[in-house]
């Protein structure tokens, strides 16, 4: 009982490192996300731009919060975040951060 709670534990701290560590390259990351978007992958757009929102961000918080409230519009699709992503997100999305240029903006490609 004690070796499985153990390696219930150590299964879950490795989950919560894999998304840190697949998004150590922030800019490549933002570029993979668009170039998903670009190519009509967006729930995978939506998980990339998710994550780096987390991580702080803006124009991806700019993406996710875009992706988010027209998912059913624009993508006939339902994402999810938590309430306090949101919160997060518009904080930042309301922030001078950000690239300088070229700024990606998403619309819809259908």
């Amino acid at each position: 009982m004690k070796a499985k709670r153990i390696l219930l534990i150590t299964t879950a701290c490795l989950a919560m490192m894999v998304p840190a560590l697949g998004m150590a390259a922030g800019a490549d990351s933002y570029d993979e996300a668009v170039a998903q978007y670009q190519n009509g992958r967006w729930a995978d757009s939506y998980g990339r731009f998710l994550a780096l929102a987390n991580e702080g961000d803006a124009d991806a918080a700019r993406a996710a919060l875009f992706m988010l409230r027209y998912g059913p519009q624009l993508y006939n699709s339902y994402w999810d975040a938590m309430p306090s992503e949101v919160s997060r997100w518009e904080q930042l999305a309301a922030s001078t951060q950000g690239r300088s240029s070229p700024v990606f903006q998403p619309v819809a490609s259908r």
